[in-house]
């Protein structure tokens, strides 16, 4: 999206034949031409997002995030930037782990990584952990975490359902982390997630998820899931909101959970 469509209603016809007059003359009729198919493009992007995300709330769809879908998206991505396409720098990656991993996730017994995609934060989690289990509804992704981290001794990556951690025993895990993968996932599954996180989690354990905030209403592909939705779930399932962070400064550096007002949520499991 280059442009807001709703801000073009500010001018009238009058006005906007006017300045069409004034582009022509100090551009040229193709300048006009091309700048006219953006405006018409951005305009309808707009029209099919809100129609789409309208039908999407009033009938209860999943769109593009139930569990088939996710699969077959993941498992037929690019996977060579290894997910820092979706890093905006090098400073906000760092100061994601300064903020979040560095603290929570030092000298941990059994850390799982939900959705790890190509190893983005695996990478920085491994070291940091006796025991790493990575589990991803994608095939691909498995196999390229098990690629990639060959010669770690101490990490395993298998698929799941994108529903449930089944494979996990009761109380087994002391850290869990997920980023980038929440943001996907609509709220029947969410809750299931939520669930098994208070299952697996040990007396004390931590997590940390990256997730949507708007149930979607922002685009970015996000899921049907809202902050008031995410809180719920852990209320219910008896684990504590330590914080939820949607914007944080860093050496006097502003940076952004999300490009869509996304949420980090750090939850812990009472003892």
């Amino acid at each position: 999206m280059k442009d807001i469509p709703e801000n073009h209603r500010r001018m009238g016809i009058g006005s906007k034949a006017r300045l069409a007059t004034i582009v022509i003359r100090e551009n040229g009729f193709a300048y006009l031409f091309y700048l006219g198919l953006s405006y018409i493009g951005n305009s309808l992007a707009e029209f099919g997002f809100r129609k789409s995300d309208a039908m999407r709330r009033a009938n209860s769809l999943p769109g593009v995030n139930s569990p088939e879908a996710n699969k077959h998206i993941w498992d037929n991505w690019d996977w060579s930037a290894q997910g820092d396409e979706w890093t905006p720098s090098a400073e906000w990656k760092q100061s994601v782990v300064s903020k979040f991993l560095d603290p929570y996730f030092a000298n941990a017994d059994f850390i799982l990584e939900v959705g790890p995609g190509a190893g983005r934060w695996t990478e920085y989690l491994i070291p940091r952990a006796e025991n790493f289990l990575g589990v991803d509804i994608s095939e691909t992704c498995i196999e390229e975490c098990r690629k990639r981290f060959a010669k770690s001794s101490n990490a395993t990556f298998e698929v799941g359902n994108g529903k449930d951690l089944r494979t996990l025993a009761a109380a087994s895990v002391d850290r869990i982390w997920s980023f980038d993968v929440f943001v996907h996932i609509n709220r029947a599954e969410f809750s299931s997630y939520v669930s098994e996180f208070n299952r697996v989690l040990k007396p004390d354990g931590l997590g940390v998820i990256h997730h949507g905030s708007f149930g979607g209403s922002t685009g970015g592909w996000r899921s049907n899931v809202t902050l008031d939705d995410v809180i719920a779930f852990m209320f219910e399932n008896s684990l504590e909101v330590v914080s939820q962070t949607q914007a944080w400064t860093d050496n006097d550096q502003e940076h952004h959970a999300g490009l869509y007002g996304d949420t980090i949520t750090v939850f812990r499991k009472p003892s």
